[in-house]
């Protein structure tokens, strides 16, 4: 009787081991830091300011960078801001209307993404909307 209880205890954990495992090999190419996502390349941020607050913002930011920018534009539910870096890797920004005043920010450095400059120019726009850095 008391092997039994063993066997079972041991294929429970052995059970939600293996159902841990899973969930890790899922997110393993996430990397969160507050309320940023890095996913595929990507960074993705919540900014709770108005769609075109956050583009202009993008656009400083870029520039403030050297970024020669190759396309801006916005509506009132979406907007883009393309450009490229003195490496000559394309610098790509994607904007989202969540609400009247919310927005998502989407970041894709280069064609695999790079997270040090997509995440330094989160920063740059975050400042230039006077936010607090996360």
């Amino acid at each position: 009787m008391k092997k039994n209880r063993f066997f079972l205890i041991l294929a429970v954990a052995f059970c939600a081991i293996l159902v841990c495992g899973c969930s890790v090999i899922e997110y393993e190419n996430q990397q969160t830091t507050g309320s940023e996502i890095y996913n595929e390349g990507r960074l993705n941020s919540r900014i709770e300011r108005p769609i075109a607050d956050v583009q202009a913002a993008v656009v400083a930011a870029y520039k403030d960078f050297g970024v020669k920018i190759t396309k801006a534009a916005s509506g009132s539910l979406s907007g883009v801001v393309l450009g490229e870096l003195a490496s000559g890797d394309a610098a790509n920004s994607e904007l989202s209307s969540i609400s009247a005043g919310a927005t998502e920010l989407s970041i894709k450095v280069g064609e695999d993404g790079n997270r040090y400059i997509s995440h330094r120019l989160l920063v740059a726009i975050r400042e230039n909307l006077h936010l607090e850095p996360e």
